[in-house]
């Protein structure tokens, strides 16, 4: 399998692994608690501090401490990848913390577009529309760069000075 398709499944499957947990925690509470907190978030602000906190902080510090530490997300690690800087030694904090913003600046920027000031299911019709555009467009480009790299660089490789290989046998 090429590289570029790994790494993409690889993030796929990151984010299904991270979908269940995270969704299965925000059922939890929401039974457990009768509905609290979720039944009070009404604000878009209010909603969109909820998601931080309990969404995409986790998916930062899942991407953060298992590029850093382990070189390689459970993804990676299931399709035989590791992260590594130019030389192909671990990544500091600094790259891990870049990489994991350049990667999730669209789905951050989806967040705030759909939910602030107002949640887009909330009124009639949304003050800009048109915004949603741009975490697109920058899906479409990180997607691009990947595949016409081959999977030797991406968008968050270039910025950071990082590179994703395979790695054949034991990856700890």
């Amino acid at each position: 399998m090429r590289l570029s398709m790994k790494r993409l499944i690889a993030y796929w499957l990151d984010f299904m692994l991270l979908a269940v947990i995270l969704i299965s925690v925000q059922w939890l509470v929401y039974t457990v608690t009768s509905g609290f907190p979720f039944d009070f978030l009404v604000e878009g602000s209010d909603i969109e501090l909820w998601v931080l906190a309990t969404m995409s902080l986790p998916v930062w510090a899942y991407f953060i401490y298992f590029e850093m530490k382990k070189r390689q997300t459970m993804g990676k690690r299931w399709l035989r990848l590791v992260v590594g800087d130019e030389k192909g030694a671990k990544i500091n904090f600094c790259q891990a913390l870049c990489r994991t913003f350049i990667r999730l600046l669209p789905w951050e920027l989806t967040h705030v577009i759909v939910l602030v000031p107002e949640p887009w299911w909330s009124v009639d019709e949304p003050g800009h529309p048109y915004f949603i555009y741009i975490p697109n467009i920058m899906m479409i480009l990180y997607v691009v760069v990947l595949f016409s790299s081959k999977g030797k660089r991406t968008i968050h490789d270039g910025l950071t000075k990082t590179k994703v290989t395979e790695r054949f046998g034991e990856t700890n």
